[in-house]
């Protein structure tokens, strides 16, 4: 390699392999493109190898819970089916089209489910009265 014991870490380098290992790119594939030794790498970039992908997981992670305090259904729904093993297919105990106790319904009909069950009780977006009243089926606005 071109570059020795000489060679200074920069800021342009430092946030070239923080992304590259974010992107899962290989420590030596990392070190031909700036033109090092791998040695020469992790001595100089060990805090962004170690930490890259942790960080864009923490990245991530900040903003499905900014989606989750703006009360996006599509990132609660993605957060349960991760965390509380929902599908996209729930199974709902209680009389269904055919008579059934126990058939399968979709996420909004789960949730709709839950809802009755729960009186209508679950919050929505900030000021709306009872934004849960529609969603159980009770007609109240």
């Amino acid at each position: 390699m071109a570059q020795g014991k000489g060679y200074k870490p920069n800021d342009a380098d430092r946030t070239f392999v923080e992304r590259a290992v974010m992107a899962g790119t290989a420590i030596g594939t990392i070190a031909e493109c700036l033109n090092l030794h791998d040695d020469t790498l992790r001595k100089h970039y060990r805090y962004e190898i170690v930490t890259g992908r942790e960080r864009l997981k923490g990245d991530a992670v900040r903003v499905l819970m900014d989606s989750l305090t703006d009360n996006s259904l599509d990132a609660a729904k993605y957060v349960l089916s991760r965390v509380a093993g929902w599908t996209e297919k729930t199974a709902v105990l209680g009389p269904g089209p055919n008579g059934e106790h126990l058939h399968k319904v979709g996420p909004d009909e789960a949730f709709t489910a839950l809802a009755r069950l729960l009186g209508g009780a679950i919050p929505g977006p900030a000021g709306d009265d009872n934004p849960a009243a529609d969603v159980a089926g009770d007609g109240a606005t």
